[in-house]
């Protein structure tokens, strides 16, 4: 879907953190889960900008990758759909890590939970940037860390959730629903009580903290995958890291278009970029961008959108006016942002602005 746009106005703002993205596998099971506690998925992936409105849902795990960012909102607006505040870690302790593709079966094929950890975290920040993921031991505690580096700590709220949660859940397989979890720290405050979180994650809470993190104790890293075979490990091992390492030429390209995206929106010429004049920045032709974009699984009015629409929430969050925020994004009309932006959140700017 092309947006419409209008001569550029001349606002200049502060760029939008751009939180990289995720494997998009993170969204396999969404659909079946949100149904099971009463909402409409394909609500949800309209009001994220994720998918044509007007589109079934289709599980996002057919593309390559998503906008972390977009992700966050998804989970955010489950939860207010299906009116279940520890929706992220609902979904999470549920989540089939193996739907993250091989790097998910590390934790089923390991010789020990520990190694499979070790590689999980060297692969994890291979396969999603701006990301910090890593053990550290100390005495008989293994503290299990996440962070993204950009953006505010309530802009990253459910993914932290659902990360912190999905380890510590990919950790407990196997052990009848015994939890070998002593402490959690969340860089946030959540939007819910502790006591409304599963039994097993209720434990030391430590708010605000400086890191996300899940602290295990050390014993459980000696336990063996649930198929524990080092044969087939050391193959999914090295598979995995050289799809990583094949990949990461491609995945290069994605990032670029998204930070040539924001850049121009922070120089107030976003309404100027199309993709002949980002593949013109890139030094090669709009069809090598078109063909480049599709081998990643997206398409640039797809990121053209995801990085509108994220821009538009942030300023209209920040008390711009639909005027102002039109204005900034290229629009001659406020009427043309207006239908625009409800096309891709489902919304339009006025109600988003009451939330």
């Amino acid at each position: 879907m092309e947006l419409e746009q209008g001569r550029q106005g001349q606002h200049h703002l502060p760029t939008l953190a751009h939180l990289g993205m995720v494997h998009a596998g993170v969204t396999t099971g969404l659909d079946e889960f949100v149904k099971r506690h009463g909402g409409n998925c394909a609500r949800i992936m309209k009001a994220s900008g994720l998918q044509h409105p007007c589109a079934d849902f289709q599980p996002m795990a057919q593309a390559a990758e998503i906008p972390l960012a977009a992700f966050s909102s998804v989970l955010r607006l489950a939860a207010e759909e299906t009116g279940l505040p520890t929706f992220s870690i609902a979904f999470a302790q549920a989540f089939d890590v193996r739907s993250l593709g091989a790097i998910g079966y590390l934790f089923e094929l390991a010789p020990d939970l520990g190694t499979a950890l070790k590689d999980f975290c060297a692969a994890f920040e291979l396969l999603q940037e701006n990301t910090e993921i890593g053990v550290e031991l100390s005495g008989d505690v293994a503290r299990i860390s996440y962070s993204v580096r950009v953006g505010r700590p309530e802009e990253k709220a459910p993914d932290a959730e659902f990360s912190v949660t999905m380890l510590g859940a990919a950790l407990r397989q196997g052990q009848g629903g015994a939890s070998d979890v002593c402490r959690l720290d969340l860089e946030h405050c959540p939007m819910w009580r502790r006591d409304a979180a599963p039994a097993w994650l209720r434990t030391d809470f430590r708010l605000n903290a400086n890191r996300n993190a899940i602290f295990v104790r050390r014993s459980a890293l000696d336990r063996p995958g649930r198929f524990s075979d080092a044969y087939l490990y050391r193959i999914v091992a090295d598979r995995v890291f050289d799809d990583l390492r094949n990949r990461g030429s491609r995945s290069d390209i994605v990032s670029t278009v998204v930070k040539l995206l924001e850049h121009a929106f922070g120089a107030g010429s976003f309404g100027q970029l199309s993709a002949p004049s980002v593949a013109g920045q890139m030094g090669i032709s709009a069809r090598m961008l078109h063909r480049q974009l599709a081998a990643c699984g997206t398409r640039f009015r797809d990121l053209r959108n995801s990085v509108m629409l994220q821009s538009a929430r942030l300023l209209l969050s920040d008390r711009h006016s639909v005027t102002e925020t039109a204005l900034a994004l290229g629009f001659s009309e406020t009427s043309a942002f207006s239908r625009a932006f409800r096309q891709l959140s489902g919304q339009s700017p006025a109600q988003f602005r009451k939330i």
